[in-house]
């Protein structure tokens, strides 16, 4: 289970990450070619239109916002903070406009993250706009109204030996980046999906570009990469949402019909069906349902000798071993069955549920509880003259699983 969510993370994680990490790089060391200046400025908002569509299209509310959120901040840098610090004869930096702003995205961009996206998506953009421009609007007044105070609050450094002076950064807003970070970081490593993880590296990215305020192009080109990284964490989501079953984790019936036109000469295909399942529903009732269906897949996913596991619908699963025979996958399917059938699963008695939290800890440890488990039965076939085509094979595979339900279930069957 831990190496399966590690893949997932991997998986959604590597890409991005990579992506920003070589155009900081490449920016960095001067390896990009020298640009037009009308298409640095141009770069952003192209690849701002790009994700905000996306964003609307597929309605991520959460992906608008920090579309929006990334465009101010780049409008903020470029229009008002860059101009302050290179005009000759001014501060060497406009500190109190630049505190308030590294203090407040972090916070907004972390809310915006755990904002789930609830209502009709026009509602719940103004619900959000009115929220974070409430929450600036405050901010602005009370920096216009009070400057000495506001800057005493974001300017001051509490703790000298926690201050990193070569970043560029007031401490206030340097510790809230890194707090927002590790909070959004968390959820992230929890339940990996491709939105959080657009948002926690565009947090970051905007962390690593706001001190860039004296280089020729590393804002605006930073800024078009941060959108070009929501743009595909949208793509992904969504394809993550057409291919893969939301229960269970594993591939979906889609991504399973894409998989059967890609087989090559020689491959076998096993059905497996959850022995008594409705029974199992009726008796315990949908949540463990639900319960005993990821545990499946979850040891289904583990399967070796080069097997992918997919979900076919209801409480039936595919396993793809392309390359391989009947003989040569039928002991990796035991190994999976037996592994099935010995895994117990906590039943909770509902009559004897706690009724205050103080009454649950008096109960914990005074005994683990029923437990109960489950078995599946397995049909297996592979490409022959007979079976020349997927279909055939799945079918064939489909009649082997009757065959084992009729000779008791909990068991392995081929096809003759």
């Amino acid at each position: 289970m831990i190496q399966s969510h590690l893949k997932t993370l991997i998986f959604i994680l590597l890409p991005p990450v990579l992506l920003a990490l070589g155009m900081g790089a490449a920016i960095q060391g001067s390896w990009l070619p020298e640009l037009p200046q009308g298409l640095v400025e141009a770069l952003p908002w192209l690849m701002g239109g790009l994700a905000g569509v996306l964003a609307f299209l597929y309605g991520r509310t959460r992906t608008l916002i920090c579309v929006a959120l990334v465009l101010l901040v780049y409008l903020g840098i470029m229009l008002h903070i860059r101009p302050m610090a290179m005009a000759p004869g001014t501060d060497p930096l406009p500190e109190l406009g630049y505190a308030l702003m590294t203090m407040l995205i972090p916070v907004v961009f972390m809310a915006n993250a755990f904002w789930s996206e609830r209502y009709h998506l026009v509602m719940d953009l103004l619900l959000r706009l009115a929220a974070f421009g409430g929450l600036a609007g405050i901010a602005v007044f009370l920096a216009m109204n009070d400057p000495e105070n506001m800057a005493d609050l974001l300017l001051t450094i509490y703790v000298p030996a926690l201050h990193w002076d070569a970043y560029g950064m007031p401490q206030l807003s340097f510790w809230s980046l890194v707090l927002c970070l590790g909070i959004m970081g968390f959820f992230l490593l929890r339940r990996p999906s491709p939105q959080w993880a657009g948002q926690w590296i565009t947090l970051a990215g905007i962390g690593w570009m706001l001190p860039q305020l004296f280089h020729t192009y590393a804002v605006p080109v930073f800024t078009a990469t941060l959108l070009l990284i929501l743009a595909i964490a949208v793509i992904h989501e969504s394809f993550q949402m057409a291919f893969r079953d939301d229960l269970t984790g594993l591939p979906g019936r889609r991504a399973l019909n894409e998989r059967l036109q890609r087989l090559g000469r020689r491959y076998t295909i096993a059905m497996t069906d959850v022995d008594h399942f409705k029974k199992f529903n009726d008796t315990h009732g949908h949540d463990l349902g639900d319960q005993v269906l990821r545990v499946v897949a979850a040891q289904l996913r583990k399967v070796s000798g080069g097997g992918r596991a997919y979900r076919y619908g209801g409480e039936e699963f595919t396993i793809i071993f392309p390359g391989k025979t009947v003989e040569q996958c039928i002991p990796h399917l035991e190994d999976v069955r037996e592994a099935i059938e010995a895994y117990e699963i906590a039943v909770r008695d509902e009559s004897s549920r706690p009724g205050s939290k103080r009454e649950g800890r008096a109960r914990r440890g005074q005994g683990k509880g029923k437990k109960v488990s489950v078995t599946i039965s397995m049909g297996v076939a592979e490409r022959s003259q007979d079976h020349p085509d997927p279909e055939t094979v799945i079918k064939a595979a489909d009649q082997a699983l009757y065959a084992a339900k009729q000779a008791g279930r909990n068991q392995v069957c081929a096809a003759e």
